[in-house]
């Protein structure tokens, strides 16, 4: 009988999951799960998740593993990682898939916003605008691969945009030292940057995409997982998608106390009333739902990707999971 339940526990934990040896409860299965530092979207559920112990309650013990964006994209493409809390529907599934490493996007969590911040006394005002200037960007990233298809869609030559590549973390501070003429960002790092002053101006480029795809939804970043993986862990799976989708409702209907979870676990790098008028503005763009249940929407934004030549073909509609289309 030992001997049958080491073995039991090794097997879990080789592919993500093990027994919590802390609560002796063989309910909470240990998974760890690679996130993005601050300010980034997929370290923002993290704080509330642990501090309301919405993983405990769905019979988990998440630990969130804070990973720079290249070591994630390098660990979870080398399947080092099976599954990742950063993962985004082009790049760590559609863009791997084309590569032929078999990844699946379970469940969304953000919905993309995206925007261009200049200088409040810059002279640009449309996307258009935008050439002969120089822009940062964060360029391995999905929100640029989103942003370049808007940009063709608004007739620009992004053969006369001078690109500066950044990390994520240094965009804000690109911007606020003016060394470019342009950052392309997103939340909550254009609130960290533009919250409480009037320095800067951000460019609406969300109107257009939802006017020529007549929908709301832009699936955009969740958590992801290897192929080979999803077909065991499919109740894991259920569970992961309850401990997001109660953690999203706690943001939702208390963003005083969101908040302050988020500001101290992020040591003060988000500011409470910032982060309380993000929450309650449409950038933040929470939104936990099934992978498949946005499909019509999640094919726009392939189309886009093929047609901006981020990818070459579209990907099979089994990139997408179906969790029972909650």
């Amino acid at each position: 009988m030992r001997k049958s339940k080491r073995s039991l526990t090794l097997a879990a934990a080789i592919v993500g999951f093990a027994f919590h040896p802390a609560t002796g409860n063989a309910a909470d299965l240990k998974l760890d799960l690679p996130v993005f530092p601050v300010p980034s979207l997929s370290n923002f559920t993290p704080p509330i998740i642990k501090a309301k112990k919405f993983d405990h309650a769905n019979g988990l013990d998440i630990n969130f593993v804070v990973k720079a964006a290249r070591s994630y994209r390098t660990d979870f493409a080398s399947g080092t990682n099976k599954v990742g809390g950063s993962g985004t529907v082009l790049a760590d599934v559609a863009k791997l898939t084309e590569k032929g490493v078999s990844t699946v996007y379970l469940f969304n969590v953000f919905d993309f916003w995206g925007t261009v911040v200049v200088s409040a006394a810059s002279n640009i005002h449309s996307l258009k605008d935008l050439e002969g200037r120089t822009l940062a960007a964060a360029l391995p990233t999905t929100n640029y691969a989103m942003f370049r298809y808007f940009a063709q869609a608004a007739g620009v030559d992004l053969s006369k945009l001078a690109v500066q590549g950044s990390t994520v973390p240094g965009l804000v501070a690109l911007a606020a030292a003016g060394r470019v003429d342009a950052v392309q960002m997103w939340e909550p790092a254009r609130s960290v940057l533009t919250y409480g002053n009037n320095k800067y101006r951000s460019l609406d480029i969300i109107r257009a995409w939802k006017k020529k795809t007549g929908g709301d939804a832009i699936p955009y970043l969740g958590v992801a997982a290897h192929r080979e993986w999803v077909a065991g862990h499919k109740a894991e799976i259920q569970r992961l998608y309850r401990t997001y989708d109660m953690a999203a409702k706690f943001v939702k209907e208390h963003p005083a106390d969101a908040a302050s979870i988020i500001s101290d676990a992020s040591n003060g790098k988000l500011k409470r009333d910032m982060l309380v008028a993000l929450i309650k503005s449409d950038r933040l763009g929470l939104s936990v739902y099934w992978g498949a249940k946005r499909a019509g929407a999640a094919a726009k934004i392939f189309q886009a990707a093929v047609t901006s030549h981020y990818l070459e073909r579209m990907p099979p509609e089994s990139v997408l999971y179906d969790g029972g289309g909650k």
